[in-house]
């Protein structure tokens, strides 16, 4: 996250910022924070006690003596000696050697609900502040023709994990719901998807309100993978996280800034053309599930099998165990790392993170190759560091409830606390040619 700054009309931003210090770097101090953010003594001083008074924040540890006879902050609103402080001119005044305490987060401050709305898997996930995994709930494939049904078992969902948890309501800051792009401009609805035709201008986000009673706002599915690596990782660095499930995309993080484009809907590469299974194609033809499946029965490895999501997914796992296999994968995985380099490039990224059912399915055969291709096109100097995510399956779901914990705000409405890089124009329409 970006320094603090000090124009009146960004205080939810630098209460977000200094948030994000503690959640990082905690316990620190406030001098720390001060330094850290680039915030007066007094910003900060403010701020922390708000954060206090909200739960999101605790005091912790014996009070910190600064080393040497004395520290003195001149000009500053807050004044160190030895062991007695005194914040003057500031909305709150502590005296005494509490001042000198670390402040660390509260992880049971808040909690928020994430939702992966995915064609062949509907994810939901309970997050304490800190992005701490308190339950989950997998409800099976989302229904492609009833939207009502799926909004209807999301609902039953969020309220039986809040409830199980024994989690007081009005501490649930709300429900974060990651979905193949495009996403509407007001973050409300879908635009038009393919593989969920029927959910186009369905307005999910005021229907799951309904349904819940919490604030619910929408992001791409991408985005939300992108977060979800950014908020538990200690470091700020930049990284791509490259998601494959039932289609395939790239979410990014430059420079402490989650990239969302103008319409919220940035992370589209599936487009990108590749070298392949013997010829030039599309990205997403060269490592989507529902082509390598097609792969797998053309080349006897697989019997027939529906096109539904849910049946896609189930011979996709089953063509990922055969070892004959292998060299499918491989292709995926070199076809992904193709594209990548264009990424890596563009970006001077070092971190590229890689999840979603199908990448994970895919194993080691799969993201070796991809590492292999990134570091055969950029050398060993400028190839970036390749892992799976350490999230699993449900990163896009924790990444929707992530969006929802950037907020410093306590619970209701929710605001991003995280500035968005805007790019781009408004989405364009998909078609079948471009499903991911």
């Amino acid at each position: 996250m970006s320094a603090g700054q000090n124009a009146t009309h960004i205080a939810a931003h630098n209460r977000a910022v200094v948030l994000d210090v503690v959640r990082r770097d905690g316990p620190v101090t406030r001098s720390a924070l001060t330094t850290r953010t680039a915030l007066t003594a007094q910003t900060v001083s403010n701020i922390a006690a708000r954060l206090l008074a909200d739960g999101l924040v605790r005091e912790t540890g014996a009070a910190v003596r600064e080393t040497g006879a004395a520290v003195r902050e001149t000009g500053a609103a807050v004044r160190e000696t030895g062991a007695a402080v005194r914040e003057t001119g500031a909305a709150v005044r502590v005296a005494g050697p509490v001042a000198g305490r670390r402040l660390e987060l509260a992880p049971d401050g808040r909690f928020a609900v994430g939702i992966h709305l995915d064609p062949a898997q509907v994810s939901v996930v309970l997050l304490d502040l800190a992005g701490g995994l308190v339950a989950e709930q997998h409800l099976g494939a989302a229904d492609v023709d009833d939207p009502s049904s799926t909004l209807d078992a999301m609902a039953g969902a969020v309220d039986h994990l809040v409830t199980a948890a024994g989690i007081d309501r009005a501490r649930v800051a709300g429900i974060g719901v990651a979905a193949p792009g495009p996403i509407e401009q007001d973050r409300a609805a879908l635009g038009a998807p393919v593989q969920l035709a029927s959910w186009s201008g369905v307005p999910i986000a005021a229907e799951l309100a309904e349904r819940t009673g919490f604030p619910v706002r929408i992001e791409k599915d991408v985005v939300a993978s992108a977060l979800a690596e950014w908020w538990t990782a200690r470091s700020t660095e930049d990284l791509v996280s490259v998601y494959l499930g039932y289609g395939v995309g790239a979410g990014i993080v430059v420079g402490g800034e989650v990239v969302r484009g103008g319409t919220g809907n940035a992370g589209e590469f599936g487009g990108i053309p590749v070298h392949a299974h013997g010829g030039w194609t599309e990205l997403w033809e060269a490592c989507q599930p529902l082509q390598q499946v097609r792969r797998g029965v053309g080349a006897g490895l697989l019997p027939p099998v529906a096109e539904d999501p849910a049946s896609v997914r189930a011979a996709f796992e089953q063509l990922c165990a055969l070892p004959a296999a292998r060299p499918l994968l491989a292709e995926a995985g070199a076809a992904l790392g193709s594209a990548l380099v264009h990424v890596v490039e563009l970006l001077d990224v070092q971190r590229v993170v890689v999840g979603g059912s199908a990448a994970l399915a895919g194993g080691a055969t799969l993201l070796d190759a991809l590492h292999a291709r990134l570091f055969e096109r950029l050398g060993s100097r400028r190839a970036p560091a390749v892992a799976f995510t350490a999230l699993g399956e449900d990163v896009v779901a924790r990444g929707a409830a992530c969006a929802v914990l950037l907020t410093s705000a306590p619970a209701g409405p929710v605001v991003p606390a995280v500035r968005q890089v805007r790019t781009g124009g408004p989405a364009r329409a998909r078609d079948i040619a471009h499903p991911w």
